[in-house]
């Protein structure tokens, strides 16, 4: 099926800002896990200061930070190829959404690559995390979510 005119215009400008709003997600998400929330200051919604597994730590309570630290930075290296096959998937994607003359299938080849990549931190984070709950007390779970629902800035119940 061809597309052509208004159609074409509204199809390439829908994926153009799909591809913008997705991008900026992903930016943050990963941001966040690679990088451990912005630091705002001890009492801020980053509850920590510094980068990196360090900001993401001094978020924690203080009872599972070692184990944190341990199974996250044993993962450094799952975290690392991720972040490289994420980057080379945003370039791909960057490169296909400026190419003129634009290319549909290459574009959304492009986009499926950049999600597959997503899904591989998402992967290694869900491993770490995996790997840690069931090293924590049901109490130390419990505080975990408290504090995971109060830096989503929702209650938890």
């Amino acid at each position: 099926m061809t597309i052509s005119g208004t159609g074409a215009k509204w199809l390439v400008g829908g994926a153009v800002l799909s591809l913008c709003i997705n991008l900026f997600l992903v930016g943050l998400m990963a941001g966040h896990w690679i990088y451990g929330p912005p630091p705002f200051g001890p009492g801020g919604p980053g509850g920590g200061s510094g980068r990196g597994m360090e900001a993401m730590i001094n978020g924690l309570p203080d009872d599972v930070r070692p184990v944190f630290k341990q199974e996250f930075g044993a993962a450094k290296p799952q975290f690392d190829a991720a972040r490289d096959q994420m980057h080379a998937a945003r370039q791909k994607l960057e490169q296909a959404a400026e190419a003129d003359p634009f290319d549909p299938a290459a574009f959304d080849q492009a986009f499926d690559d950049f999600q597959t990549a997503m899904g591989g931190m998402q992967k290694v984070a869900h491993q770490t995390i995996g790997k840690i709950l069931p090293q924590l007390s049901a109490k130390q779970r419990h505080d975990l979510v408290e504090q995971w629902a109060k830096r989503w800035d929702r209650d938890h119940k």
